[in-house]
């Protein structure tokens, strides 16, 4: 079985200390990589995702990557263009996502088909319960924050 794109590449470049140095303001994302396990959701993802899992084809990204893209669209309410344009920007949802600088960012359309997929079978919503549970029996629960709206010039 070949591993997918992006996932724990030992090669870092010289940018990433430097990085990681000036990366540490955004603290939602780290505490919630802390609190969950995210072992039993990418098992359950993989029953119902299959791309990847083959040695025929190009390397797929990581479902529980996607997966973790979804949520941060649904915690921001982002589509999935603009939670791809959030990843692209922010280091902590990079990091949260397990993703590098160096790393290509999954496209909208790839978050859409994987996300359609889940729901095709019945699965997404589970997952998201799933993590939910976690959260709740730790005492935590998330409070969605608003959408990123971009700022847009505008001719008079």
């Amino acid at each position: 079985m070949k591993s997918y794109k992006n996932i724990n590449d030992p090669q870092r470049s010289f940018v990433a200390p430097f990085v990681d140095k000036h990366s540490g303001k955004n603290e939602f994302f780290a505490q919630i990589d802390q609190l969950i396990n995210w072992d039993p959701i990418a098992a359950k993802i993989k029953l119902v995702y299959t791309k990847g899992l083959t040695d025929r084809g190009a390397k797929a990204y990581s479902p529980l990557l996607l997966f973790k893209m979804h949520m941060i669209s649904k915690w921001y309410k982002l589509s999935d263009t603009q939670t791809e344009a959030m990843v692209y920007d922010s280091i902590s949802a990079l990091r949260f996502c397990g993703l590098t600088i160096e790393d290509s960012v999954p496209g909208h359309s790839t978050l859409s088909r994987f996300k359609k997929e889940l729901v095709d079978h019945g699965a997404l919503k589970s997952l998201e319960k799933d993590l939910d549970n976690q959260l709740k029996s730790k005492d935590f629960k998330i409070k969605p924050g608003k959408g990123r709206i971009d700022a847009k010039l505008m001719m008079r």
